[in-house]
Formats: C-alpha cells, sequence, structure tokens
C-alpha cells in the first residue's frame, strides 16, 4: 500500500501540469517590456578597507518616469574580480534586500548600506532595482569599486596574551625555584 501511494505522489509530482498554484494578483499595473522601474546611483564609487571592517555607502533610487512607482526592490550585490577569490554576500551583509516605499514620479529615495569586509582583493558592489510585479527589466547602479587589504594583526584570535603570560610565568618559576635552591645550600 505504501508503495502504491508513493509511487502515485512521485507520478503527481513529475507529470507537468498536476499540480498548480495559484499565486496573488498584484493591483500594481505591470510595467511595459523593457521599461527600466528605476536607475539607482552609488555614492562613493572608490573605497579601500582591510578584512573584518565595517564601512557604510549610500545608493540613491529615482523614479524618472511621469508616474508613480510601487512595489520596487534593491538589493545589494558584491562581486570578486580576482578569480582566485570566492565571495559570499551574505557573509558581507544579512540585510541585502530593501523593499520601497511607493516613489512619486521624479522622486529618490536614499538607501543606507553597511557591510562588513569578509574577502581581501580587488571587489565591486554594486545596488540592482527591480519591481516586485510585471518586467523582466533589472536596473544595476554604477560600481563601488573596492580595494580590501589583508589585515596584519600581532593578536590573531585573543591569543597575544597566552601567548605572552604562558613563557614568561615558566620563567619566572624556573627563576623562583633556582633562587630558593641557592638559599637551602
Amino acid at each position: 500500500m505504501r508503495a502504491t501511494i508513493a509511487a502515485l505522489l512521485l507520478a503527481a509530482a513529475v507529470t507537468p501540469g498536476a499540480v498548480h498554484a495559484h499565486l496573488p494578483r498584484s493591483s500594481i499595473a505591470p510595467l511595459p517590456a523593457g521599461t527600466a522601474p528605476a536607475s539607482v546611483q552609488l555614492d562613493p564609487t572608490t573605497m579601500s578597507t582591510s578584512i573584518g571592517q565595517r564601512f557604510s555607502f549610500t545608493s540613491t533610487v529615482r523614479n524618472d518616469s511621469d508616474q508613480p512607482k510601487s512595489g520596487l526592490v534593491a538589493h545589494l550585490n558584491v562581486l570578486g574580480l580576482d578569480p582566485d577569490v570566492y565571495v559570499d554576500p551574505e557573509d558581507w551583509s544579512s540585510q541585502r534586500t530593501i523593499y520601497l516605499d511607493p516613489l512619486p514620479a521624479h522622486a529618490s529615495t536614499r538607501l543606507a548600506w553597511t557591510v562588513q569586509a569578509v574577502n581581501s582583493g580587488r571587489l565591486v558592489i554594486y545596488v540592482t532595482v527591480s519591481a516586485q510585479q510585471g518586467t523582466d527589466v533589472v536596473a544595476a547602479s554604477n560600481t563601488l569599486r573596492l580595494a580590501v587589504a589583508q589585515q596584519q594583526t600581532l593578536d590573531a584570535g585573543g591569543i597575544l596574551p597566552l601567548a605572552v603570560a604562558v613563557p614568561t610565568t615558566l620563567l619566572l618559576v624556573t627563576g623562583l625555584t633556582a633562587r630558593r635552591r641557592r638559599k637551602l645550600r
């Protein structure tokens, strides 16, 4: 019986058109094909930092049309320019997507982004904007070119106090033991 049920479920899952999902309809009129939902600019466009440092920048999303826009979504992206550097944007920022309030015609809004440098090397950060409904066009910002230096640290992982304290303690104990032996002779 179990095998029959499993076979029926598997057949329903792989049969085209077997499962229909009804998605909620949007009350926002779709954008005409090929129309960018908005334009977006970053400020600043170049920056240098080191691994582990937090830094901020802004993006300005502008509605260049004569009609108000609703349902816009901005998304932060990080791209490594060095082929040997793997970049996971989720490590750079836990808040990478912002759902914008309705934007009146010819109006703009500024978005503040804070990220933490995780990888060293040459990287590019940019923001894309798309509409939640009705368009296949994504607007991309100019780039923030980022140079991230490998951080040289004397106290990697908080080990410096331990690395200094253990040999110092051993020397101190050895010295006191030698002094006590001399007194006993």
